[in-house]
């Protein structure tokens, strides 16, 4: 069986269960397809949808551009030194353990509540994630390619793009997943509690309205939106960057 036959059936598995739950719950509860796609489409008609993906989406990927130049980077960096290992040590465990909710708290404090808090938020919490993928990816490149290229006088800008980068890309695109899955979590928590603009806020309202239906609509946007990068960039993107050691 052909791979999207499968991932076809899964779906349609999903949608099954989907149907079965929502027939022993009212539609306030547990709300049926045809509710949630009602509201979907009443959401594209006014133009709403459009605008709150689009503000979400704004954030979501300003956010992981700006952890992308500076994770990469960093990442390569703090692989191949110990110094700055120790250095990063405290900033890196903070970052990865303090609450997304206590970050929120302290954007809002010092920032407002704009789009700028919310990048700064999904940046703080979706940073840790990637640029430990790429330290991990940067250790673990063979150090005899390294000191090969340093025996025939090599530069460091060379040693980084024909050695350390074509080694990292597995481990940079598995960071990046799991980065913009973070992302797409925290900025919605952010827009959520900060009020600004996009999914999160428009999940908030539906909720004080009890519009169950409304939640589902926005967080299976989001869903699909994920699916959308999943299989329309990242797969193809890790096809072609990885073309010649699948070929080996």
């Amino acid at each position: 069986m052909f791979r999207p036959a499968r991932i076809a059936i899964s779906a349609l598995v999903l949608l099954f269960l989907w149907w079965l739950g929502s027939q022993f719950y009212a539609d306030y509860i547990f709300p049926s397809v045809p509710s949630v796609w009602s509201a979907f489409t009443s959401a594209v008609s006014r133009g709403v949808w459009m605008e709150m993906v689009g503000d979400t989406l704004l954030h979501t990927l300003s956010a992981a551009g700006v952890i992308l130049l500076i994770g990469l980077p960093l990442g390569i960096v703090i692989g191949r030194s110990r110094i700055a290992e120790d250095l990063s040590r405290v900033w890196l465990v903070f970052l990865q353990t303090v609450p997304t909710v206590v970050l929120i708290a302290i954007a809002l404090i010092f920032i407002g509540a704009n789009t700028t808090a919310v990048v700064t938020v999904t940046v703080a919490s979706g940073l840790t994630y990637f640029m430990l993928s790429v330290v991990q990816g940067t250790r673990a490149i063979d150090r005899d390619l390294v000191e090969m290229a340093k025996a025939y006088h090599a530069g460091e800008s060379v040693i980084m793009r024909a050695v350390l980068l074509p080694a990292v890309v597995p481990y940079v695109l598995a960071g990046a997943r799991i980065m913009l899955g973070v992302a797409w979590q925290v900025t919605l928590f952010a827009e959520y509690l900060v009020g600004s603009a996009g999914v999160g806020f428009q999940i908030s309202s539906a909720i004080k309205l009890l519009d169950t239906s409304g939640v589902f609509m926005w967080g299976l946007s989001i869903v699909a939106f994920t699916l959308l990068f999943e299989y329309g960039m990242f797969r193809p993107v890790e096809a072609y960057l990885t073309r010649h050691t699948r070929r080996s």
